[in-house]
């Protein structure tokens, strides 16, 4: 009976003294797949600058829409302009109203940091795209108005955006 008790206690403070090194081995390793892995919480999209691959500023991402019955991103809400130059040409014009605007998530490259993002996609062509208004999300969740966004950029929605 001793020798149980002791024996237990034994694997017992054993398993203690290695619980603390795997949970830093779970930790570090939560860590990196964090920053490795293709996954972010969209708390972390939203409010994330928008530029071109020029470096000139688009707008903000202001929020994510997702498909309800798929939980796929159907794409993000931008809010466009601000002040500031709509381009180093001198023939272009200062851009000083803002627009929100759908624009598909394959358009976006992540930037040099975490809250920056790059569009492949020409800055007046997304200026000039129909606004989006939060009122209209029903209208705005029809498969039509999804792939009427993407074609609008040139992309194709990824498996499960805009399906019935």
């Amino acid at each position: 009976m001793k020798k149980s008790i002791l024996l237990g206690a034994t694997l017992a403070f054993a398993g203690l003294a290695v619980a603390p090194s795997l949970s830093q081995a779970q930790s570090s390793s939560t860590t990196s797949t964090t920053t490795t892995t293709g996954y972010m919480p969209t708390s972390t999209i939203i409010g994330s600058k928008v530029r071109t691959g020029n470096g000139e500023e688009v707008g903000e991402i202001k929020d994510v829409v997702l498909d309800r019955n798929t939980g796929c991103m159907a794409y993000t809400v931008l809010s466009t302009g601000g002040s500031g130059s709509a381009g180093a040409s001198t023939s272009r014009t200062t851009r000083t109203t803002t627009k929100t605007v759908a624009v598909p998530w394959s358009v976006f490259t992540p930037g040099t940091d975490a809250r920056t993002y790059t569009v492949r996609i020409d800055r007046e062509r997304i200026y000039n795209a129909p606004a989006w208004e939060v009122s209209r999300i029903d209208e705005y969740s029809r498969p039509d108005y999804i792939n009427s966004v993407y074609g609008y950029y040139g992309v194709t929605p990824s498996f499960g955006v805009g399906a019935n």
